[in-house]
């Protein structure tokens, strides 16, 4: 089942939840992501699913350099020490690709990642190898809200583009299990589009719903909702940087490659996609548009430390 979209919808006020719509559930998820995995192929050959971060230095034109700088932003968020064997979690890894970026540049780095699209993890395990990081990286096929891993035993962690598929405003399950996994004094690091308020005007309103329905989301986070409930869980000195400009350059490059990429696999499947591969474009299109809602969304990057329990 997916969400129905109707623009006419009312508003949701300030007390309802933002998704006023059916409700994306976590198998539209799993369905989306195992029909749609050799897809995002076309965004990044090491399956980067996220946007880049742009620096000075950087070709704005090479997308897979600025997909992985972002991976590299994550790692310096995370402050680990400099010496000494660290281990850390991806929360909501997709095929891996930040971890084995991480791992690869840092021998005495472990991390174990978690997803629960099987298909994901199998992408992962042919890559790690190919990257000859297999053995410092495990893939656990789980709810990333109920991992199942050892409680206080993270040195860092972290989600890229993934927190947004946690339930509510402002995914407090997610945070709970990041909060329970992590030692005291560890950080945690987010990196997602957020919504500024919980009321957005009507054409931002269908535009978000437009989006997350395509891309199996229930909603995005609302900014001050997710930092709230961080301090409500244990996290102290959070910290919320916009990363807008910083993604810009690479999300430029959706209109041509999306196009491209629609064109060829409409020829290819003679002009018949599936449901969530159509979705998959629509979803491409719309974050481009999404992002143009300076006062409605922003893409962020939330940084966090766990306190003492």
């Amino acid at each position: 089942m997916t969400a129905r979209l109707n623009p006419d919808l009312p508003l949701a006020s300030p007390s309802a939840p933002v998704a006023a719509t059916a409700p994306v559930t976590s198998a539209d998820t799993q369905d989306y992501f195992t029909e749609v995995a050799d897809d995002y192929r076309a965004w990044s050959a090491h399956y980067n699913m996220h946007f880049g971060y742009w620096r000075p230095g950087l070709n704005p034109l090479r997308r897979e350099g600025m997909l992985g700088e972002m991976n590299r932003a994550v790692g310096r968020a995370l402050q680990l020490p400099a010496a000494g064997p660290a281990c850390v979690v991806d929360l909501g890894c997709g095929a891996g690709a930040t971890a084995r970026l991480l791992v690869g540049e840092r021998p005495s780095l472990f991390a174990v990642t978690v997803t629960n699209v099987a298909v994901q993890n199998e992408i992962a395990t042919r890559l790690d190898a190919q990257a000859g990081v297999a053995d410092r990286l495990a893939h656990i096929e789980a709810d990333y809200t109920r991992t199942g891993l050892p409680t206080a035993a993270a040195d860092g962690a972290w989600a890229v583009e993934s927190a947004c598929y946690a339930s509510g405003t402002a995914k407090a399950d997610f945070i709970a299990e990041a909060a329970r996994l992590l030692k005291p004094g560890a950080r945690l690091v987010v990196v997602d589009g957020f919504l500024l308020r919980r009321r957005q005007g009507r054409l931002a309103n269908w535009l978000h719903r437009l989006w997350a329905d395509s891309w199996a989301v229930p909603t995005l986070a609302v900014r001050d909702d997710f930092t709230a409930a961080l301090r409500e869980h244990g996290f102290a000195d959070v910290q919320v940087r916009s990363l807008r400009w910083r993604v810009a350059p690479s999300a430029l490059h959706i209109p041509v490659l999306a196009t491209r990429f629609t064109l060829a696999e409409l020829w290819k499947a003679r002009g018949r996609l599936t449901p969530w591969r159509r979705k998959h474009i629509v979803a491409s299109y719309c974050s481009l548009a999404l992002g143009m809602f300076w006062n409605e969304f922003d893409y962020c990057m939330v940084t966090a430390v766990r306190e003492q329990p």
